[in-house]
C-alpha cells in the first residue's frame, strides 16, 4: 500500500502546513486509500469512539475489502488515531452472537493497537499461538487477547463498540492487555 503513495522529488515536495508533516502524510495516506478503494466509504455500518480513537465499521462482501485479502472475514485499516474496520457482511449478519462479538472485538483490537499502542502489540511476541497458529504473530496475538478480554468484561454486548443497544461497559484498556501467562497457557484459555 505504501508504494502507491505519491513520492515527490525533494524540490517539488509540498510545503509543510501549520499542522506539520505528519498530518500532511496522514492526509496523503487517507487520500491514496480512498483513491485506490473508493468503495470503503460506502455501505452499511456504524462508528465508535473509544477514548481518542475513532473508528468506522463497514459491512461489505469480503471480496470488496480492497486492501486486504478476500480470504479474511475482517480487516482493519489504521489512519492515525482512527481506523476503518471492514467486516464480511454475510459472516457478521448470519453468525452467532459470539461470532459477531469475537470478530468485531478482534478487529477493534487491531485498531487500538495502532492508535493507542503505536503497534507495540502490548509486548506480545509469539505468545498468541496459544489461541491457535493464526495468532502467533504479535499483531494477531494482541488483537485476539484484546477480543478475549473484551468478551470477559462486556460479554456479547456490542453497544460499547457502536453496534446495537445494550448496557454501558468499560472497554478494556489496550495498555493493560498482556501476553497470556503460564497459567493461562496451561489451562488452554
Amino acid at each position: 500500500m505504501i508504494s502507491r503513495l505519491p513520492v515527490f522529488p525533494r524540490a517539488s515536495r509540498p510545503a509543510r502546513t501549520a499542522w506539520g508533516g505528519k498530518c500532511a502524510a496522514a492526509g496523503l495516506l487517507a487520500l491514496s486509500l480512498s483513491a485506490c478503494t473508493p468503495h470503503l466509504v460506502r455501505g452499511e455500518g456504524w462508528t465508535f469512539q473509544l477514548g481518542r480513537t475513532q473508528g468506522a465499521v463497514r459491512l461489505m462482501p469480503r471480496e470488496a475489502f480492497g486492501v486486504c485479502a478476500p480470504t479474511l472475514i475482517g480487516c482493519t485499516v489504521p489512519l492515525g488515531h482512527s481506523c476503518l474496520v471492514m467486516l464480511d457482511r454475510a459472516f457478521f449478519l448470519k453468525g452467532t452472537a459470539y461470532q459477531r462479538a469475537a470478530l468485531l472485538a478482534h478487529e477493534v483490537g487491531h485498531c487500538l493497537d495502532g492508535a493507542v499502542l503505536e503497534y507495540g502489540h502490548g509486548g506480545f511476541g509469539r505468545e498468541g499461538r496459544v489461541y491457535g497458529a493464526y495468532y502467533a504473530s504479535p499483531a494477531e496475538g494482541f488483537a485476539e487477547a484484546f477480543a478475549r478480554a473484551y468478551l470477559a468484561k462486556c460479554g456479547l454486548n456490542l453497544a460499547p463498540l457502536g453496534y446495537g443497544e445494550g448496557p454501558a461497559c468499560e472497554v478494556p484498556d489496550p495498555r493493560e492487555i498482556r501476553p497470556p501467562t503460564a497459567e493461562v497457557r496451561r489451562a488452554g484459555r
